[in-house]
């Protein structure tokens, strides 16, 4: 096994590239009373248009497909899966994201069988006509549920205002029409190509023995009869530069109408490490501004005009970036007003270097304290993983961030050109 030490934080990786390509990554943590396993694929709501394993052509599936394997691969033909972790002392769980499905679970002891299980869930798919009809009525109505918060719905609404062609614009779980298409063959044909141990990435922090933990691992996956595959081809999404709609709104039964700014922005081509250090700048600039620290958050406050829904967020993927601010106010024209003055003042312009080195330090200390969390390391792990960096290399980054270099990349990451007005109002 490699071995990674970050002597800043005194923390030790060891990886493993299994020969069948699965990743696998182990941070022991000694004195941990719970270990915290996750084994990641590289498939979320995005990648529906893709060539399989083996194939030259490119195959387009139903929307929702990575959501509802997801599902599936919790159900056994004669097991209950989430019972038999629970009577091995195991909490088990899963989620489906854009860019990634993670089947996971914590655990203070029995970690051996519990990773055989885990491995032995994900690896053993089981598909039946019958079961996946059974699954579709079952989603519809997480769907439903899911279409009745407004935070949801107004997320959605944006999105789909700013994007015309990228699979962001879907929900993650699809549509209620979308899931009734899905059938056994699209499930497997997903399976096999994404759920290829190539594609995969098996993570586990806590009080465990490294070597252990790996002779586990490789006595599994050597009966699988896998080998290394490359890289999987997705298809490039072609999409406008321009928002799909400037201005969308809608009616629900809620208590105070909310208002969404969207901000579509084109990512630029940049290696892994200036990525995740844009998305740090955009943060921070958002937090200087916006932060509840700040001299304005007080005055929205104080005016009425934003409650504690106010918040803020900056994206950026290789295929997509996007900023987005919402609060529920009775007065969202003014508020948007005084949101966009506020950005277009200190766009490019951020000034007060006592209030961003604070701002600094905070955010070091808050994330050397979520060290101490083997659920934060294992999320944020394997997803930094898949964009090519260490969630280790993170206070390096930091250490590189100037107001300068804030005000640098507002410059490039913040169109406010293209822009969404997103609103939910009070159902007459």
């Amino acid at each position: 096994m490699k071995q990674h030490y970050y002597e800043q934080i005194d923390e030790r990786v060891y990886e493993k590239k299994l020969d069948n390509g699965l990743r696998l990554f182990i941070i022991p943590k000694a004195g941990f009373q719970k270990t915290f396993v996750t084994y990641t694929t590289q498939f979320g709501s995005l990648d529906n248009e893709f060539k399989p394993l083996g194939q030259n052509q490119y195959v387009t599936v139903p929307d929702g497909v990575a959501h509802f394997l997801e599902h599936k691969l919790f159900e056994k033909e004669e097991e209950d899966l989430f019972t038999a972790f629970a009577e091995n002392n195991a909490q088990a769980n899963a989620f489906t994201s854009f860019d990634r499905t993670s089947y996971l679970f914590s655990a203070t002891d029995n970690i051996k069988s519990n990773i055989e299980r885990l491995l032995t869930m994900v690896e053993t798919p089981y598909f039946t006509k019958e079961t996946v009809d059974k699954e579709k009525g079952i989603i519809a109505e997480e769907i439903k549920m899911y279409q009745e918060q407004p935070g949801y719905k107004l997320m959605f609404n944006t999105l789909r205002a700013m994007y015309s062609k990228h699979p962001i614009r879907v929900d993650i779980a699809g549509s209620v029409e979308s899931i009734y298409d899905i059938t056994k063959d699209d499930l497997y044909l997903c399976y096999e190509t994404f759920y290829h141990p190539s594609n995969m990435v098996l993570f586990v922090v806590g009080d465990v023995n490294p070597n252990d933990i790996c002779q586990i691992v490789e006595e599994h996956e050597n009966k699988r009869n896998k080998t290394d595959q490359p890289k999987i081809a997705r298809a490039i999404i072609d999409e406008p530069e321009e928002v799909n709609q400037t201005f969308v709104t809608e009616e629900m039964n809620i208590q105070s109408p909310r208002l969404m700014l969207g901000f579509k922005n084109k990512p630029l081509s940049e290696e892994p490490h200036k990525y995740v250090q844009r998305d740090l700048e955009m943060s921070l600039f958002y937090e200087l501004i916006f932060g509840e620290e700040t001299d304005f958050y007080q005055q929205l406050l104080n005016k009425g005009l934003i409650d504690d829904t106010f918040g803020y967020q900056f994206v950026l993927e290789p295929t997509y970036s996007f900023s987005i601010i919402t609060s529920a106010t009775q007065q969202p024209d003014e508020l948007k007003q005084l949101l966009l003055n506020e950005i277009m003042t200190y766009k490019g312009n951020l000034q007060d270097q006592q209030a961003f080195e604070l701002l600094k330090k905070q955010f070091i200390g808050e994330f050397i304290s979520s060290l101490n969390s083997p659920e934060y390391i294992a999320n944020q792990y394997t997803k930094l993983y898949f964009e090519g960096v260490s969630v280790f290399d993170m206070l390096d980054i930091v250490e590189n961030i100037t107001l300068d270099s804030i005000n640098e990349t507002t410059s490039l990451y913040l169109n406010l050109e293209q822009q969404v007005d997103s609103r939910l109002e009070i159902k007459a």
